[in-house]
């Protein structure tokens, strides 16, 4: 019944449905209602053509989208092409995709967003059906908030839609070949590099990681290892893969990340700015201190298909945190890493032991609640809030 009323609500306004539906997300219907916000959150999301301070990233991917949406295919097909060359500039091929196929059929850069939203909830509702159908998961405030974490990367995103969408693609190969013990949905990890050239090493670390599940304490001594280096990594100014030949497109991504230039801009910024670090450094120190939680208390869990995912969260925070000399690269894959958190913690802990910890997780992240809350605000105008309908129709016509 429920169910029903998270669709109905729905209809009046998406944002009051998603609240209702998050009371009840082992429902499949709830889920559904999810899945609908996130193609309306899609549809009507707004930005404009000129990058202007405070802008959406999202004006990259519409210039992106105004380039490609009228190509030929026989220029589609040379641009794949380029791609498979590996020796081009040609980095990854998602958008350009899109782009192409939502072209052929409107200029519209509202379906271009619609669809990017589609893939990206797809694959993030696939990954949260693991979380809400473990025997722990209950409606209780604790498993709202590990939702929360869960969900961390949100509909949003879709403002840099090819790292975040990678992401839910990498992590539903997690679940399905540590969870459900299917390597084959390694070929679909293999693929992720053409959403996100970033993601070149994932298909290398699922692979890896898939052999070193029966180390556990090497592997918690390497996380607290890798804990204590990223303590300092950051201020380590290197070069690391200068002198390596890696195809041109990786090539052009790796000397972006590793640019002294754009590391330095990472680590400038006023006193807000200052502010908004320690809450980053705090939010780090504290999902690590999580991650260390869980792994000492593995043997807790009773759920033996668990086990081989906390194994590859510490495998993927030892990779995210040793990352932190190269900002970008580890600041994502250890946000990446947030999802299995909160599934680790909710098989871990189903007696709620640390439920403290828990609910010390908003306070920890305020000043991202704060930055979220002020983006979805320059991408959504109001009547999304109220009522969508007179959005759906506005936007149809742009």
């Amino acid at each position: 019944m429920r169910s029903n009323n998270s669709i109905m609500i729905f209809l009046f306004s998406p944002v009051l449905g998603i609240i209702e539906a998050f009371k009840n997300l082992r429902s499949k219907q709830a889920r559904n209602v999810v899945f609908l916000f996130c193609l309306c959150f899609g549809f009507c999301f707004s930005v404009g053509t000129q990058r202007v301070e405070g802008s959406a990233d999202g004006i990259s991917m519409r210039m992106e989208f105004e380039r490609y949406k009228d190509i030929s295919t026989v220029q589609f097909g040379s641009y794949l092409s380029e791609y498979f060359e590996f020796d081009t500039g040609v980095q990854d091929i998602y958008i350009m995709t899109i782009s192409y196929l939502v072209g052929r059929v409107t200029d519209n850069y509202h379906f271009f967003f619609l669809a990017l939203a589609f893939v990206f909830a797809f694959f993030q509702l696939k990954s949260l059906r693991y979380f809400v159908e473990e025997e722990n998961f209950t409606n209780s405030l604790i498993c709202i908030i590990l939702t929360c974490l869960f969900l961390w990367n949100n509909i949003y995103n879709i403002n840099g839609a090819r790292f975040w969408t990678a992401s839910w693609i990498g992590l539903f190969c997690v679940f399905k070949m540590f969870h459900d013990r299917k390597p084959l949905y390694l070929l679909l990890a293999a693929c992720i590099p053409m959403v996100h050239a970033s993601f070149a090493v994932f298909p290398i670390i699922l692979a890896v990681a898939y052999f070193l599940q029966n180390f556990r304490n090497p592997l918690i001594i390497l996380f607290c290892i890798s804990w204590a280096f990223s303590v300092v990594a950051e201020d380590f100014q290197i070069q690391p893969f200068q002198n390596i030949d890696l195809p041109f497109a990786i090539s052009r991504k790796v000397e972006f990340y590793t640019d002294q230039e754009h590391i330095q801009g990472l680590s400038q910024g006023s006193g807000f700015y200052w502010v908004s670090l320690f809450f980053k450094t705090l939010v780090r120190h504290y999902i690590d201190f999580l991650i260390l939680l869980i792994a000492l208390n593995e043997k807790k869990n009773n759920n033996e298909k668990a086990i081989p995912v906390i194994r590859f969260m510490l495998i993927l925070a030892i990779i995210a945190n040793f990352g932190m000399i190269i900002p970008t690269f580890g600041r994502r894959f250890f946000a990446v890493n947030y999802a299995l958190v909160a599934y680790s913690f909710l098989v871990t802990f189903g007696d709620f032991k640390y439920q403290k910890l828990v609910y010390a997780l908003p306070f920890v992240w305020l000043m991202n609640l704060f930055y979220l809350y002020k983006d979805v605000t320059t991408v959504l105008d109001l009547g999304f809030v109220l009522t969508p309908v007179f959005s759906f129709i506005r936007y149809l016509f742009v």
